[in-house]
């Protein structure tokens, strides 16, 4: 029976399925990715921290430190170890008109990597090539420079040699880079003059532990052991451990985007199987006086519902094979893999909840199959024949809400998220189709209008079954999707390219010694459009806190407590800056005088202004805290408190700013140079670094245009893939367009006819079907459009905090795209009724 009943309507209700399908094929998609990658990078994990276990921290290793470190390794069974530092320099050629480039230059050890590899585009690698200033370089260094294999270029007043090029690097997945890798030996990079006082560099000792058993136990050693020198201790499995962690959590919220398309089409199967149940009413009434009884006759409906489900998710399955193998090498490139296939598991789940969601939002409607009786086949059904409502409906319907949470909690992996997430889509719906009703009665007026296109048209958006509230919510959530982040979008890049483009410096000089400054300066002066700003600044971690709501009497305190125990960038001045101010205490100024002029007697070496995060950290006015500068302690009061703009770039930002005293004084510190080019010289930027590198070669320059580029192709990868997730809720949308458009399709076709006797031609039923979905297509436009505009205003006022941009060529684009869309497809979808005779439909009924 459920098949003959199939046969008979299948056509009809294909297009919603086909929207399940959409969200099935999304779930798939996304998690197949996510788990090839998280198999990939946790099978590698070993390769991506190219050792067992590695320590790593941001001031050099003392012998005393290094014999510690040896001693629990020989304990644990190490066979090997070795040292490696990370820091960052100038690359230039030899010439006088060459290339300059700001890299990230390693140096290591025979030997390295213990695991994985580090593949040459040419022959293998071998520490060989790094003997006598010879350098391995990846590609893009070559072409910025201008040279080849075999040519020279010039790193810290040093010439190196290129001896090879990367062609992969396993060890820099995922990185965050200033510039091109370089690798030298060890020995040489502490031959130059970029680990010298008040440098910024990273040191690693790596480990090798054939017995993974012992592995933890050594790493859990050094943790407790090192935990006053300031040193990080991390293992291949807690990579693995955090890697796989962290990519369940993301395969979990993306999973949720195709949970949402599901849940859409979900919506659409919903109107129309009620649409479906009341075209069936007479032939349930049928079925009952020949016998069947109610629950048999809703599971025939039910068994039907259940195979056009199957054969949905089963679309959907064709979809996302389809799908991943489109997916362009240099999308999955950066992720780590070259490939990726459908899984099992992914697979599995989608279909899952594509069939869920489709029978959950079915049983609603079908439920009232059971109202329906035998008695209607001798009087004409009414609405509240087959609507009326029991406590057993009721019921029915709160437990398939529940059903539905409990999907959304199963696809977010967290009850709390998926509790949101259900929250957020029932309002939002909600609230779509709240705003869908009160369009469509904006458009009542037009029903006195003197056009008998418009009139008609705007009459058929009131025609039962017309699903027009639905499309309405399906259509505009896909506009409100992509108009939201396309105008947020704009917002973030216009704030990027002009507020901060026109506040912050052009160069940003790190590593400078104080007796450079006064020459730095004299070499920056011909190219600033405003006079250079040079800050000192030093590394120092918070050592241990005295205060009144705090206290932290350890590193090891510090540690546990975690919300300050990270390395800070410090500082010492006598002013505020124009992006401070003070909201607590009060700020010391050019004589030294403060509020209180206790602080250098209560057995402190000076006085700390902090920020005003800190202090939601648990810091107060009065707290002492001990500052761990390079090893040299510095006892700090706090007086003030201050409130950044952060924003300012021009200005920088500190969280602890010290008074200048003595013991500050001799902490080792650098200092940090900015720079705005002058508008007479904008592409003076090349010879700028050049002569920087020439005179005080251990300077490094990090160009802010770059950064600012970088973060604007961020921002527009993740716009693209936001944006495709509007795309896949759109195209659902008009699927259930012509869902609805087929559903009413005999209707239509008995409305032409009608029509077209009474000496209406084709033209005019099909600028009447034009009409009326053109003005469908301008409300569901119009309610995204909208939507999206207040999405767009939300995320950058409260989220992103940055001037709202209003869009209108957007706010434009869309509700004029909209009503196109919606015209062609509809009228498209209903070329049977314009070809139709008359004469035959008028016969048949």
């Amino acid at each position: 029976m459920a098949w003959r009943e199939t046969r008979a309507t299948w056509l009809r209700l294909t297009f919603f399925f086909l929207c399940v399908g959409l969200g099935v094929a999304a779930i798939v998609v996304l998690r197949s990715v996510v788990q090839q990658v998280r198999w990939t990078l946790t099978s590698e994990a070993r390769a991506l921290v190219t050792a067992d276990v590695v320590v790593q921290s941001t001031r050099p290793f003392t012998e005393e430190v290094l014999a510690r470190i040896a001693r629990a390794a020989d304990a644990a069974g190490a066979t090997a170890s070795m040292q490696l530092v990370d820091t960052q320099t100038m690359a230039s050629t030899t010439g006088e008109t060459g290339g300059v480039r700001l890299v990230e230059l390693r140096g290591v050890e025979r030997g390295y990597p213990y695991y994985g590899t580090l593949d040459l585009q040419e022959g293998r690698y071998a520490h060989d090539l790094l003997q006598g200033h010879g350098a391995v370089v990846q590609p893009e260094l070559l072409a910025l420079l201008g040279i080849g294999p075999g040519g020279t270029f010039q790193m810290a007043g040093e010439t190196f040699t290129v001896r090879g090029v990367i062609a992969r690097d396993r060890g820099q997945r995922g990185a965050i880079a200033f510039g091109p890798r370089v690798y030298v030996d060890l020995e040489a990079l502490r031959a130059t003059s970029l680990l010298g006082f008040g440098s910024r560099a990273s040191h690693q000792v790596l480990l090798r532990v054939p017995d993974e058993a012992r592995t933890a136990a050594l790493t859990e050693t050094l943790r407790e052991d090192l935990v006053r020198d300031f040193a990080s201790v991390r293992s291949w499995q807690t990579m693995e451990d955090r890697i796989g962690r962290n990519l369940e959590i993301a395969e979990n919220y993306l999973s949720l985007v195709g949970f949402a398309v599901v849940v859409l089409g979900g919506i659409g199967v919903w109107s129309v199987t009620r649409v479906l149940v009341q075209q069936k009413i007479r032939s349930v009434a049928v079925l009952k006086c020949l016998g069947a009884s109610g629950p048999s006759v809703l599971g025939i409906s039910l068994v039907q519902i259940l195979g056009l489900a199957v054969v949905g998710s089963l679309v959907g399955l064709g979809l996302a094979a389809v799908g991943l193998a489109a997916i362009p090498a240099w999308v999955l490139e950066p992720l780590g893999v070259t490939a990726v296939s459908m899984t099992g598991s992914a697979a599995a789940q989608g279909t899952a909840v594509g069939i869920l969601v489709s029978l959950l939002f079915a049983l609603v409607p079908l439920l009232e199959i059971r109202q329906v009786k035998p008695l209607l086949l001798l009087r004409a059904p009414t609405s509240s024949a087959v609507r009326r409502r029991d406590w057993r409906s009721v019921l029915a319907g709160a437990a398939i809400g529940l059903m539905l949470v409990i999907v959304a909690v199963w696809q977010a992996g967290s009850i709390r998220t998926g509790l949101y997430v259900s929250l957020g889509l029932a309002v939002i719906s909600g609230l779509l189709y709240v705003a869908g009703l009160g369009l469509v009665r904006l458009t009542r007026p037009l029903v006195a209008s003197p056009r008998f296109a418009v009139r008609h048209a705007a009459i058929s958006l009131g025609r039962p079954g017309n699903q027009t509230r639905v499309i309405l919510m399906a259509v505009g959530l896909g506009c409100f999707f992509i108009l939201g982040v396309r105008s947020t979008q704009v917002a973030l890049v216009t704030d990027l390219t002009t507020g901060i483009g026109q506040r912050s410096p052009d160069f940003v000089l790190i590593d400078i010694q104080a007796d450079q400054m006064a020459g730095v300066q004299q070499t920056l002066a011909p190219f600033a459009g405003v006079p250079v700003r040079i800050v000192p600044n030093m590394r120092g971690r918070v050592a241990a806190v005295d205060g009144t709501r705090l206290q932290l009497a350890s590193p090891e305190a510090v540690r546990e407590y975690g919300r300050l125990s990270r390395e800070y960038g410090l500082t010492f001045r006598d002013h505020l800056e124009t992006n401070e101010q003070v909201v607590a205490g009060r700020f010391w100024d050019a004589t030294g005088d403060t509020a209180s002029t206790a602080a250098e007697a209560g057995g402190v070496d000076t006085e700390v202004s902090i920020e005003a995060g800190a202090a939601d950290d648990g810091l107060a006015l009065g707290d002492a805290i001990r500052f761990d500068v390079a090893g040299l302690p510095i006892r700090a009061r706090v007086t003030s408190v201050r409130r950044v703009v952060w924003e300012d770039a021009e200005s920088g930002g500190f969280v602890f700013v010290l008074k200048p005293a003595p013991a500050v004084l001799r902490a080792p510190h650098s200092y940090v140079g900015f720079l705005q080019v002058s508008d007479t010289q904008p592409a003076a930027g090349a010879e700028l670094q050049r002569q920087l590198v020439r005179t005080y070669p251990n300077v490094s320059v990090i160009d802010v245009r770059d950064i600012i580029a970088t973060i604007r192709d961020v921002v527009d990868n993740v716009t693209i893939g936001i944006t495709a997730v509007g795309i896949v809720t759109l195209v659902g949308g008009i699927l259930i367009l012509v869902g609805a458009v087929a559903m009413t399709k005999f209707q239509r076709i008995y409305e032409a006819a009608i029509y077209r006797t009474l000496g209406a031609s084709s033209r005019l039923v099909a600028t009447m079907l034009a009409v009326e979905y053109g003005l469908l297509g301008l409300l569901a436009g119009t309610l995204g459009a909208v939507g999206g505009m207040g999405l767009s205003y939300g995320l950058t006022r409260y989220l992103f905090h940055i001037d709202w941009q209003p869009a209108p060529g957007l706010l434009l684009l869309g509700i004029v795209g909209s009503t196109a869309i919606v015209s062609v497809v509809g009228v498209a979808a209903s070329l049977d009724v314009l070809r139709r005779k008359p004469l035959a439909t008028l016969r048949s009924e």
